[in-house]
């Protein structure tokens, strides 16, 4: 797949158990902005080199400033409009909705999840989402049971 811009959740939360390379092996790069690189400091303080934190360059467009959205995400959108990468990696569900009002393709966790399963990184998506939801990630009991399904792993 093509660059993504990441904002922390699925980052943080993909490390916590030990399945942050599933990103490096769905996109050819994965940027971030700075202020995503602090928040994630605490569990990653070393991110691997396939990580490339980027400056904005321009201040942030007051129609995404505005917004009540924390740090990371305000500056995950702000860069990839910047920078012209339009899919996001992005959990909160408000940060998600706005950001599809931006025209940008918004995937969430579990559907890098998914995605690792269709590439052949991973066998199967159940022990994966239970695991991050086991490190305090949300995710819908709708959502999971759409994504158990179309991985043809519903019960």
């Amino acid at each position: 797949m093509a660059q993504v811009v990441a904002d922390s959740s699925s980052l943080i939360h993909l490390e916590k158990i030990g399945q942050i390379a599933l990103l490096e092996g769905l996109f050819a790069e994965v940027a971030i902005p700075q202020a995503v690189a602090r928040e994630i400091q605490s569990t990653l303080p070393d991110p691997p080199a396939w990580i490339h934190v980027h400056r904005l360059s321009r201040p942030i467009p007051s129609f995404i400033a505005r917004r009540s959205l924390g740090a990371g995400e305000t500056e995950t959108m702000a860069l990839a409009l910047e920078r012209q990468v339009p899919r996001v990696i992005l959990d909160d569900l408000q940060a998600r909705r706005f950001g599809r009002s931006l025209g940008l393709e918004i995937v969430g966790t579990g559907a890098v999840v998914y995605a690792a399963k269709l590439k052949g990184l991973i066998p199967a998506v159940r022990p994966v989402l239970d695991a991050l939801l086991a490190t305090g990630f949300r995710l819908s009991p709708k959502v999971y049971r759409t994504l158990l399904s179309a991985a043809g792993e519903a019960e």
